[in-house]
């Protein structure tokens, strides 16, 4: 299945309109939004010490959008290593 390059571009279009509009992201959508990896995000978000903005649904893992751009800021100003 080939797609051209207009539709790849509609469908990533698509994704990124979609996670815009929600306050909460799932762990996939947390890794396309910050291109952090998926196992580095389990592992923050299942860390007792971590300050990384997520709660738990059931088994699953929603991030606070609005802290996750505020926690990306300071982990970014104090130079932390993830």
């Amino acid at each position: 299945m080939e797609f051209t390059l207009q539709e790849l571009k509609d469908s990533v279009r698509e994704v990124i309109e979609g996670i815009e509009d929600k306050a909460t992201l799932t762990i996939q959508e947390c890794n396309k939004y910050t291109g952090i990896g998926r196992d580095k995000l389990m592992e923050l978000a299942h860390s007792k010490e971590s300050d990384f903005p997520c709660f738990r649904v059931g088994n699953r893992f929603l991030i606070n959008k609005e802290m996750l751009i505020a926690w990306l800021k300071k982990v970014t100003v104090e130079g932390r290593v993830l």
